[in-house]
């Protein structure tokens, strides 16, 4: 005992050398490092008093400053942090309120928070039933009357602060009928405003829309009727009617006897439009053809639009090959020495082909003596395509200077009866139509 008396500072002092070296130690191997959380962290409001509501735009989030070890910040996430702010039992108006917090991690702990309290306004829920006025604009199509409008529901529940709710004066739905014909049923939103007519925020509204009905009727002498197109002649050969269009396509028409329109089929006819011979679309404002006593409410003419297209067909022609591109001193013999081309395009524009409209070439350029399968080349005028070459591939043989000219044996071929399936066909198409007088040198265009 005297002896633990007698050295009880040096154990005492040993103790406190012990726990520092532990203590500088693990913070050398995991040290402390104290920066601002990178994300902030909402602050959660506590013993709201009941039928109150915080009013404004409050800041209910705060930054921190953290220390803990590295190894600490390197799983703290935000979930781990909680604020709160304790509002007192009697808690009303405007109030100032600090802010607590707990850390899940024990060994992180938060040095600062900015803000360190905040500032809440209280006020009263108030919850009211106001009606719904309908503010009804435009008017309906010449010819008809609007009916009573009603709105379902008729009124609505409005609840919010007390300084908002109070200012609400009514309710308004604002609803655009002009050109109407049909009775109207739309659902639309609704718009609290206060006395002055300035819409009021901060409220909410149950529900938030209402639907709006207004029976449209057509009054008497009045009648909607569709407009039909009067057309003779037939166009061009080679040619069809692809599309009519006509604007209006419904008309209003009036009498001062209501018999009279009453009477009349369902439609009224154009004047006559002639498009005999016509090879290109047709635009005519047409008059209408009316009976006595009978007039047009608006416009008294209808946009007549033809639209006429060549009529889309295919030839089946046996062309010869031009062998463009040879090399100085070579021969070239083909086999076979003719193919079949499928074309298509417009009708006209076919049956005015001649043999020099198209041309099918075959280009040996930088190709050596030898034995060579080439793909025909078609030139053909625009608007016209070349759907197949039959054979697809044309077999060459080109020889050097003072080597004779091979005979190779064609097999005949044969012009097909119908389309058939497509084959990849280079096609060059002009313009105009190609007739050189001397052998060009092409740089094929591959089109499949």
């Amino acid at each position: 005992m005297r002896w633990l008396i007698r050295n009880l500072s040096a154990l005492t002092l040993s103790l406190a050398l012990a726990v520092t070296i532990w203590v500088v130690a693990v913070t050398e191997e995991d040290p402390f490092e104290e920066k601002q959380f990178p994300a902030e962290i909402p602050i959660i409001i506590n013993n709201l008093p009941e039928g109150a509501m915080i009013v404004g735009n409050p800041r209910l989030t705060a930054s921190l400053q953290i220390r803990a070890p590295l190894s600490v910040w390197s799983s703290l996430t935000a979930d781990q942090l909680h604020l709160q702010a304790n509002l007192p039992d009697d808690a009303s108006g405007t109030i100032t309120v600090p802010i607590t917090f707990v850390v899940d991690d024990r060994n992180a702990r938060i040095t600062n928070i900015v803000p360190d309290s905040i500032q809440i306004t209280l006020e009263q829920i108030v919850t009211r039933e106001i009606p719904v006025r309908l503010q009804i604009t435009g008017e309906p199509a010449t010819g008809y009357k609007l009916g009573e409008a009603v709105s379902a529901p008729s009124a609505v529940t409005l609840s919010g602060p007390a300084s908002a709710a109070d200012s609400v004066s009514e309710l308004v739905v604002s609803l655009d009928v002009s050109g109407a014909k049909q009775p109207v049923a739309e659902t639309v939103s609704l718009t609290p405003v206060d006395a002055s007519g300035q819409a009021v925020v901060g409220v909410s509204l149950s529900p938030n829309v209402v639907t709006v009905s207004i029976p449209v009727e057509q009054l008497g002498g009045y009648r909607d009727v569709a407009v039909k197109a009067v057309i003779e002649g037939q166009v061009a050969p080679g040619f069809r009617i692809s599309t009519i269009s006509i604007s209006p396509l419904v008309v209003t028409l009036f009498s001062a006897d209501p018999t009279v329109v009453a009477g009349l089929p369902g439609f009224v006819e154009t004047e006559t439009i002639d498009i005999d011979k016509a090879s290109d679309d047709v635009e005519v404002r047409a008059n209408l053809v009316l009976p006595e006593g009978v007039s047009i409410v608006g416009e008294q003419t209808a946009l007549v639009q033809i639209s006429i297209a060549a009529i889309e067909s295919s030839i089946t022609i046996q062309h010869d090959l031009d062998i463009v591109g040879l090399g100085l001193g070579l021969n070239a013999v083909t086999s076979p020495t003719t193919v079949d081309v499928i074309l298509s395009g417009p009708l006209p524009t076919l049956e005015s082909l001649t043999p020099d409209s198209v041309r099918v070439l075959i280009d040996l350029l930088n190709l050596p003596p030898g034995l060579h399968q080439v793909t025909p080349i078609v030139i053909v005028p625009g608007g016209v395509t070349a759907q197949t070459v039959l054979p697809a591939t044309i077999e060459v043989l080109i020889t050097g200077p003072g080597t004779p000219t091979p005979t190779i044996s064609e097999t005949p071929t044969r012009t097909p009866t119908s389309a058939p399936s497509r084959t990849p066909v280079r096609t060059i198409t002009l313009t105009p139509t190609l007739a050189p007088t001397t052998e060009p040198t092409l740089t094929p265009t591959a089109t499949p």
